[in-house]
């Protein structure tokens, strides 16, 4: 067992087979504050595999060479969406459209850069002949994941409704919100027809032959666009970034190279850290690296003006879909690089 292994089971109290149940509200890297380094702290959810890249980066020292001590924490769903708004952290990557819904609601955020890709997939049993596609889903039991207002739950019901016609609220015969795990033993037991799945267990069912995908976003969004959709969005509130930009700058080069890191080493990160994603099979590992390889995990850390576009689409479709009351202002809601580079000198 290496040193990074050996500390996240000092943190998470000795062991992991529950995922990071028991690391909740601890951080990584926590400690005395390094001289001559950035302080900062962010936090990422459970059953992520943003998760195994952190701590995998983290080990290698990946902020530390931009100038940042960076300390990390996995927490609740609710707190880690909450993150930013709350000053839990100073920059996180949190549900899209809950950033979206507390600008709504009159916070000043400012979207920085694009973490992980809306993939996150809906799946039916494999021997279920009477759901092929998400528009079989209406008169099923469903399940979301986390919430109903998270990002994935959010965007499948909006891009389903789209595409199908069908509701997975309004039209389901039952809807029931759960983490990941749980959903995926609700379906295994024949007690859910399909689950929606955050992005460990979206890479579970697509490795196992006992589920299939019934509904994919990933592709939906690239035919429509030819771009990424961030599932999540590296997010800051507009004062702290103004005083910031170059923390920001150094922070996000550093999650530049943390995934370029992951990337390099799919096998090894996953093998030290991946049970805290759920991914703990070859077949498995075998999906991450091949979407790893097709570019499908991660969107580009910094937005330029297309990635700009192609996210301010799907902001009009949560408007036209009522999920957002106000179509909010767009020069206010981005930052680019370039942007953050002037901000910054």
């Amino acid at each position: 067992m290496d040193l990074g292994r050996r500390r996240l089971l000092a943190l998470c109290g000795g062991g992991l087979a529950g995922g990071l149940a028991g690391c909740t509200g601890g951080g990584f890297g926590a400690g005395t504050p390094t001289p001559g380094l950035t302080d900062l702290h962010t936090i990422e959810t459970e059953g992520s595999i943003s998760d195994v890249t952190y701590y995998y980066a983290l080990d290698n020292g990946v902020w530390e060479a931009h100038g940042i001590d960076l300390s990390f924490e996995v927490a609740a769903f609710g707190k880690y969406n909450r993150q930013v708004v709350t000053g839990s952290s100073e920059i996180g990557a949190p549900s899209t459209v809950a950033q979206l819904k507390f600008v709504d609601r009159g916070e000043d955020l400012v979207l920085v850069g694009g973490q992980l890709n809306m993939f996150n997939r809906i799946f039916a049993r494999a021997d279920d002949d009477s759901i092929e596609d998400a528009g079989d889903l209406a008169g099923k039991r469903v399940g979301l994941p986390a919430s109903r207002t998270s990002t994935t739950s959010t965007t499948h019901r909006v891009l389903v409704e789209e595409a199908y016609g069908v509701d997975l609220i309004e039209d389901t015969a039952e809807t029931r919100t759960a983490p990941p795990p749980a959903l995926w033993e609700f379906l295994q037991k024949g007690e859910l027809d399909a689950i929606s799945e955050f992005s460990g267990y979206t890479i579970k069912g697509m490795a196992d032959e006992s589920v299939k995908t019934v509904f994919d976003p990933y592709a939906l969004w690239r035919e429509r666009t030819g771009t990424d959709l961030p599932t999540t969005t590296y997010t800051v509130k507009r004062e702290w970034l103004e005083g910031n930009a170059d923390t920001v700058l150094r922070f996000l080069r550093g999650w530049q190279d943390a995934v370029a890191l992951f990337e390099e080493n799919t096998a090894e990160a996953l093998e030290e850290y991946g049970d805290v994603a759920g991914i703990t099979t070859d077949a498995e590992t075998e999906v991450v690296k091949d979407m790893v390889d097709e570019g499908i995990v991660y969107g580009p850390a910094f937005f330029d003006e297309v990635g700009v576009e192609a996210n301010w689409e799907f902001v009009e479709l949560l408007v036209d879909a009522g999920v957002l009351e106000s179509r909010p202002d767009r020069e206010r809601l981005y930052a680019t690089e370039s942007d953050l580079e002037a901000m910054a000198e």
